[in-house]
């Protein structure tokens, strides 16, 4: 099984809960795979919001922010229902996004539940609307796993729901629970 390649971009055809879509992740200056890859996995997870991942500052729905989300679905109205931050993310965007997103699910995505649990805990330490943080994490090895399966043009068909994802990613099955904390 080849390595997945770190700075191409990864070409995907999406054939979830009986649709199809196709993605292309263009990494972004000295971005990981593991960053696409939570990215890809975030797209997957939350299918029927119709995620949009390559976003502009021009989105109208981001006037007021002065940082783009890694990915984010809009209302009916053009109004952001999700955000979601992969990976990564500064304790000072969690602060602004907690008062200026009222009604939108904020979510970030981990690569490990003991990263998971340390954000949570800060969290509870330094922001006062801590509840309104969504935070998920991978389970065991399973992102590494995840990662390695994953190819510039890369297939996953199956289906995904809540936390779960059960798919067939380029010809290997994949099976992953992501923990809430």
């Amino acid at each position: 099984m080849p390595d997945p390649i770190p700075l191409m971009r990864i070409r995907c055809d999406l054939q979830i809960n009986g649709e199809s879509r196709k993605l292309i992740l263009i990494p972004g200056i000295n971005e990981p795979v593991e960053h696409r890859a939570l990215k890809l996995a975030a797209y997957l997870l939350f299918w029927p919001e119709e995620p949009a991942i390559d976003i502009s500052p021009k989105t109208p729905a981001l006037a007021e922010y002065d940082f783009l989300p890694d990915l984010m679905a809009l209302d009916d109205t053009g109004a952001i229902k999700l955000w979601v931050e992969c990976g990564s993310t500064t304790m000072n965007k969690l602060t602004k996004l907690t008062r200026r997103l009222p009604q939108g699910r904020i979510v970030v995505i981990k690569e490990t539940e003991r990263e998971a649990q340390d954000l949570r805990d800060e969290l509870r330490a330094k922001l006062d609307r801590e509840a309104r943080v969504e935070i998920l994490a991978w389970p065991g090895r399973q992102f590494r796993d995840w990662v390695s399966a994953l190819r510039e043009n890369t297939r996953v068909s199956g289906e995904t729901g809540g936390l779960l994802l059960n798919v067939v990613v380029n010809e290997s099955p994949f099976a992953a629970e992501l923990k809430r904390l």
